[in-house]
């Protein structure tokens, strides 16, 4: 093996290693202190922060070339063991006040 292998190789594993040490630090630092923060949230607060990402989510994608995935109203749920299925925002399938005639026709229907 010439000397350029040897360098290569030794070049290929410093980079490696510099890969693994930020990656640690980058856990270490910003993943663990958010991921032991969020195990205690209360269930409101995790789906406002639900509702948070998606919003971010979605202006990152309006200001970058990346194609719009999310966006609009969002609609927040939470289940959990004890409570089930819960709303905690819902966006209307329409707005009563513009659509009169649907309750006028309900109605009659019963």
């Amino acid at each position: 093996m010439g000397h350029k292998e040897k360098l290569f190789g030794i070049g290929e594993k410093v980079l490696k290693d510099h890969f693994v040490s930020l990656e640690r630090y980058r856990r270490k630092e910003y993943v663990n202190p958010v991921v032991k923060v969020v195990s205690v949230l209360p269930k409101n607060e995790l789906a406002a922060m639900a509702e948070s990402l998606v919003n971010l989510t979605s202006f990152k994608r309006k200001v970058t070339p990346e194609s719009e995935t999310v966006g609009g109203p969002i609609d927040v749920a939470v289940i959990s063991k004890g409570d089930g299925f819960i709303w905690i925002k819902r966006k209307r399938y329409f707005e009563a006040e513009l659509n009169p005639q649907f309750f006028t026709d309900y109605y009659k229907e019963l």
